[in-house]
């Protein structure tokens, strides 16, 4: 692979290089791996980068220093992380399985990157994961139940404000051109192809529909123009979410698709904040239940590309519109297995959403990734499912 020297300027502080680390490969397609030059202050100076082909440097380095001014250095004037607001009684301790373990078990399987298929005991456990906190929404909120297609109209995202906070997760769905040359055309030159990606993009086209990122703007969607009940309204769904990250880990961490149930709340402020603290307080009394370490914390979304990073990450920890519950799992690693959100009228307005007195209004959403959570209670019970609690 070619090796290419990036200088950076301006250079990295070292309080945001792993910021930037987590962001180089969104800026070029091109970068398949790299790693950071530092100098004595922990600042990083330059990243030496390995490309699939040759490449431009000089354009390379464009888009990596762009990131750096645009994503990076804002984010020094962000403040240092707030305290953990809830703590599980679980004490964290070492993982007691490593990834491989799942593996050889025939729990988990490489179906390509970024992407694993289950079986055997932990199917059968996020089955009973996914249930539980089905049961808390309907028993103990009264939600409704859905269920939503695999696909999103792309207008949905449009009208949600996707494309400028998260352009970097979206993966949008096309299919090849109706024609009935076009599919003698493919089926005969595929296979001789030799840029396959680039034979199926020439043959291809959007369908109007995106992958959903997340399961809240379906409810969204079909409450659109509707006006919901003085009491509120609580839905409760789940289904595969789709985002493309930069990179992904060998484990069940951080995937391209996985399995998210959510629940959605509308009506006034007051309503949506108080079944965001009661839907986070049932949540973390069954996280105790579990014997699971865990703490919950004030959180951010992963805005990226809009020019507005660092004021819109200020705003919603000062406002507190954000909380991650994160468990531990292996090499002293935490993953975010839940979110708890509140999102004012933004979705109201955008999506006509009122309350009866012509208000829009307010919504809030919880959502919990079923293989992270999993995956955080093998790490601390183990593979055997006789070792599990009660779910």
């Amino acid at each position: 692979m070619p090796e290419y020297s990036i200088p950076l300027s301006p250079q990295v502080p070292g309080s945001v290089a792993e910021e930037f680390a987590r962001l180089v490969h969104y800026a070029s397609a091109d970068i398949r791996r790299f790693s950071l030059v530092r100098g004595q202050a922990g600042e990083v100076r330059e990243i030496l980068v390995l490309t699939e082909d040759e490449t431009d440097p000089a354009e390379l380095g464009r888009k990596l220093n762009t990131v750096v001014r645009r994503e990076v250095l804002p984010r020094q004037a962000l403040p240092d992380a707030a305290p953990a607001e809830w703590q599980s009684m679980a004490v964290p301790r070492p993982s007691r399985i490593a990834f491989a373990d799942l593996e050889r078990a025939g729990m988990v399987f490489r179906a390509g990157e970024g992407t694993y298929g289950t079986g055997g005991a932990l199917t059968d456990l996020l089955s009973r994961l996914e249930e539980r906190i089905r049961r808390i929404a309907v028993d103990a909120f009264g939600a409704a139940r859905h269920s939503y297609p695999a696909l999103l109209p792309t207008e949905v995202l449009r009208r949600a404000g996707y494309f400028e906070a998260f352009p970097q997760f979206l993966m949008s769905a096309s299919r090849f051109h109706p024609d009935v040359d076009a599919y003698r055309e493919f089926a005969a030159g595929f296979a001789e192809a030799a840029d396959k990606s680039a034979f199926i993009d020439s043959r291809s086209e959007h369908t109007g529909y995106c992958l959903p990122p997340t399961v809240c703007y379906h409810t969204f969607h079909q409450f659109a123009g509707r006006e919901v009940p003085p009491s509120g309204a609580v839905v409760t769904a789940c289904g595969k979410i789709f985002r493309f990250e930069s990179h992904y880990h060998r484990t069940l961490e951080r995937l391209w698709d996985f399995t998210m149930r959510e629940v959605v709340f509308l009506g006034s402020r007051e309503t949506v904040a108080g079944l965001r603290r009661r839907l986070m307080e049932a949540v973390q009394e069954w996280i105790d239940r579990l014997r699971l370490a865990g703490h919950t914390e004030v959180a951010s979304d992963p805005f990226f590309s809009n020019g507005a990073t660092a004021r819109r990450v200020m705003v919603q920890r000062a406002l507190k519109v954000k909380y991650e519950l994160r468990m531990p799992v292996v090499d002293d690693r935490t993953v975010a297995v839940g979110s708890f959100n509140i999102h004012g009228t933004k979705f109201g307005e955008a999506f006509g959403i009122t309350l009866p007195d012509g208000t829009p209004a307010h919504s809030g959403c919880i959502g919990i990734g079923l293989e992270r959570l999993a995956y955080a209670l093998l790490c601390r019970h183990g593979i055997d499912p006789r070792d599990w609690p009660e779910i």
